[in-house]
Parts: structure tokens; C-alpha cells; sequence
């Protein structure tokens, strides 16, 4: 389940829980999941946006900063690690929770 605009959303806002106000799922394939670096709906929380989104638009990892040490995003990176061979989101967790 990618997440998807349920409003128009600005740069800044820290996204509520999935299924909530902001953000509503949307099933897509892992194909395209993948490909186009969807955020998944149930990790949508304490996201904040880096940029405006229209409503109706897919969330992607490149539209949000990821809470820090989030275990759920480790594990994630970690699934696309071992079943897709990508290290694109383990990276971005790693950047996103290292210290400055």
C-alpha cells in the first residue's frame, strides 16, 4: 500500500497516522512500488514533507524526511535489501539517522 495525498499538502507538515487526515493507501504492485520509491502508507507518521504535494499524488521516500531511528524504516531497508538487492532506502535510513 503506497501512500497518497488525501489533501493538498505543504512542505513542513509532519504527516498524522496512516488512514487518518492526510494520507490514504493505495495498492500498487512491488514492481512499481519499488521503482517508484512509494512511501508505504503504514509508515507515513512523523513524516514531514520537504515539498508540496497535490492531493491525490503518491508520497514517495523523496518527498519526506523519515523520524530519526525509526526500527520500522531499518527493517524496511533491510526487506529491500534482502529480497530486491536495492540498498537505495537502507542508505537514506542511514543518512536520515546519522548525527550531523
Amino acid at each position: 500500500m503506497c501512500a497518497v495525498a488525501k489533501r493538498a499538502l505543504r512542505a513542513g507538515e509532519v504527516l498524522d497516522e496512516y488512514g487518518m487526515y492526510m494520507t490514504y493507501g493505495e495498492a500498487v504492485n512491488t514492481d512499481e512500488m519499488c521503482r517508484g520509491r512509494y512511501l508505504p502508507e503504514g509508515l507515513v507518521e512523523g513524516c514531514t514533507l520537504l515539498r508540496d504535494i497535490a492531493k491525490d499524488q503518491v508520497l514517495t521516500y523523496d518527498d519526506v524526511r523519515l523520524p530519526p531511528g525509526r526500527l520500522a524504516d531499518a527493517l524496511r531497508a533491510e526487506q529491500y535489501l534482502h529480497f530486491r538487492a536495492e540498498a537505495w532506502l537502507r542508505d537514506l535510513s542511514y543518512h536520515e539517522t546519522a548525527p550531523a
